[in-house]
């Protein structure tokens, strides 16, 4: 028996920092680079990354490597489920196969880490024939996340399972220790994931710095600030910004909505002493202005990614090669049918 699963990668495209706090909105894009995983009947739990030939085999889910560790979280998670609810099962192999990772390995900036997680539950969905929705799907991911400690927004597990492009808001918190079902089963408060149309067309650059950064150690920096006054009063900014983005009727104010947020971020880097536009970031972002189109870093900063929209189709990678930034070719991600 075989199933698969993808994950798709994430850019955020407003609504970085403050989305972690709860009810505050995010517009995020999932693009076409993915990680896809093949799930199939094993006789020991094997984990094997064609790209890079890293393969490791075990028996047991109470193990730890530390390459392989969201992998085996998110496994773990669901065979947990499967054990509360008296399913049958038995181990698997899941082999991945990601472009979500540089020629040379580095991380791209595009959510690696969730959209495996994101992959093996959905694959694992399919392989054992639970028909879980998209929200369970979700909620299992996060589980598996907070099982490692991971805090944030997690709005990349929520790109890389729906695709497209998204409107998000986090959940409250809650307590993770009771039973999944139970979980899966309790509203989350807060939580929101809904598919945004677009009603005109989008001509976008992403560019890689080729600096990759922790996203935890940043978001954490600045949780440190969330009882600041002029932190608060960002936050109520922020949402207004993403509203007047999502409400866009034209790509005019959708590329003034990101010329506002960039604006946003540059003022959280004054509050915070946080540096989120790197002199790459500043220059795509200039490159990219000159060519008539508004740009922002994506994401956590501090290096990885930044894109820019335009009013009509450019050629830069050129340019934007010569002064060492990446070009990265990419699409919207379809629609997911978990």
């Amino acid at each position: 028996m075989k199933a698969e699963g993808i994950g798709w990668g994430k850019l955020f495209l407003a609504g970085e920092y403050a989305v972690v706090q709860p009810g505050q909105p995010a517009i995020i894009l999932a693009t076409d680079r993915r990680i896809r995983v093949t799930i199939e009947t094993s006789h020991q739990f094997c984990l094997r990354n064609i790209n890079n030939q890293k393969e490791f085999v075990f028996d047991d889910l109470n193990v730890s490597d530390d390459y392989w560790k969201f992998a085996v979280a998110a496994l773990n998670v669901f065979y947990r489920l499967l054990h509360e609810i008296d399913y049958i099962y038995s181990p698997v192999s899941v082999t991945v196969d990601s472009n979500l990772d540089s020629a040379d390995g580095r991380k791209l900036g595009l959510g690696s880490s969730g959209a495996i997680v994101a992959a093996i539950i959905k694959g694992l969905n399919r392989f054992y024939q639970l028909n879980l929705d998209s929200v369970a799907i979700f909620k299992l991911c996060v589980i598996s996340q907070s099982d490692l400690k991971v805090r944030g927004s997690y709005g990349d597990l929520a790109a890389a399972i729906y695709g497209g492009i998204i409107r998000y808001t986090r959940f409250d918190e809650i307590d993770m220790n009771g039973s999944i079902s139970d979980l899966l089963k309790n509203e989350w408060p807060q939580l929101s994931i809904s598919y945004l149309n677009v009603p005109f067309d989008l001509h976008w650059v992403v560019g890689w710095t080729g600096e990759p950064v922790s996203t935890q150690n940043r978001v954490d920096w600045v949780n440190e600030f969330r009882k600041n006054e002029e932190y608060i009063r960002l936050l109520d900014l922020s949402k207004k910004i993403v509203q007047d983005m999502i409400h866009s009727h034209d790509i005019e104010g959708f590329m003034f909505g990101i010329r506002k947020y960039r604006d946003w971020l540059n003022h959280l880097e004054t509050i915070t002493k946080l540096t989120i536009e790197t002199p790459q970031i500043k220059l795509f972002i200039e490159i990219c202005a000159q060519h008539h189109g508004s740009g922002k870093s994506s994401g956590a900063g501090g290096g990885d990614c930044a894109i820019a929209f335009f009013p009509h189709k450019v050629a830069i990678n050129d340019i934007l090669l010569s002064k060492g930034i990446m070009p990265l070719t990419m699409q919207i991600a379809k629609r997911e049918v978990v």
